[in-house]
């Protein structure tokens, strides 16, 4: 992890800017502190020397000790002009200040990780179905699942042969075609049933048999928020735990009927929507009413 870590300092380092108070704790040549940038790649190594200044160096301690040259070449007149600047400035007893990049392009003492983020990712066009993905009520690793499903990259049946052509590729859940993500989650028998008894009517009368239809059901605003929130939660969970149940079978171990997955959802749903309404009772307060009803 640490090595992986230590490969991205190229990338980490354009995010950093060192604020010199005393300059005892920033390096002259290493560290990000003038507006040169880092003074090592413009010099190379070859700059300690005509510099008179040594790798180790602090920026204190060049301020220090520097003396005048009379340097032809530019960047070291350059960097000469920074610590004559510091010089006159003065440093102080305080310690030196690690600035961060925000998306504006200045640099402030606060680190903000969404910031950097958006720094340092590619950007891409939102899809219609993010927010029926990521929403703050939802438990992470069942959104990470249902993102991977709903870009259709799980480890089906139809995929796995691409890479391995002697794979087993009938479903593991109705042993009956070829597990594809649709057939999975839409086609197949036991899946139908799980779906059906725990998601009821929420759907309303949108088909359940499609995954585009169901992903703008999830984005709909024109239900109410309770509905949605248990529509979307729901699915999520299903999703989870078919693939779980997949899993199971796959690698030997005791199978599920249908109805022991369904009270397992009903409960997992029960459980989070009672966290909620401890967390915000009045924006919940219908959600445990509607998820019992939703049978009728």
């Amino acid at each position: 992890m640490w090595k992986k870590l230590l490969r991205l300092r190229h990338i980490a380092y354009q995010f950093v800017q060192i604020e010199i108070s005393s300059g005892a704790t920033t390096s002259f040549w290493l560290d990000n502190w003038s507006l040169l940038e880092k003074l090592i790649e413009l010099t190379g190594e070859g700059g300690c020397i005509a510099l008179g200044i040594s790798l180790d160096t602090t920026v204190e301690k060049a301020v220090q000790i520097y003396r005048n040259r009379l340097h032809r070449v530019p960047v070291f007149r350059q960097i000469e002009q920074e610590v004559i600047n510091l010089r006159n400035r003065g440093m102080n007893n305080l310690q030196d200040v690690c600035l961060w990049k925000k998306e504006n392009g200045d640099f402030k003492s606060e680190f903000v990780t969404s910031q950097t983020w958006n720094l340092v990712r590619s950007h891409s066009p939102k899809v219609t179905w993010s927010k029926g993905i990521w929403f703050s009520e939802a438990t992470p690793k069942f959104a990470f699942l249902a993102w991977l499903a709903t870009r259709n990259r799980l480890a089906t049946g139809d995929r796995v042969l691409n890479w391995n052509p002697m794979a087993i590729t009938t479903c593991w859940l109705c042993k009956e075609e070829m597990k594809t993500r649709n057939h999975i989650y839409f086609e197949c028998a036991y899946s139908r049933e799980v779906r059906s008894n725990v998601i009821g009517n929420l759907m309303g009368d949108v088909c359940l048999y499609q995954w585009d239809r169901v992903l703008k059901a999830m984005v709909d605003g024109r239900r109410e928020k309770h509905v949605t929130f248990l529509l979307r939660y729901s699915f999520q969970a299903i999703i989870h735990m078919l693939w779980l149940e997949r899993n199971t079978r796959r690698v030997g171990e005791a199978s599920q009927p249908p109805g022991c997955i369904v009270a397992r959802l009903d409960k997992l749903v029960r459980n989070r929507v009672t966290s909620l309404r401890k967390r915000d009772g009045a924006k919940y307060e219908r959600a445990m009413e509607v998820w019992f009803g939703r049978g009728r």
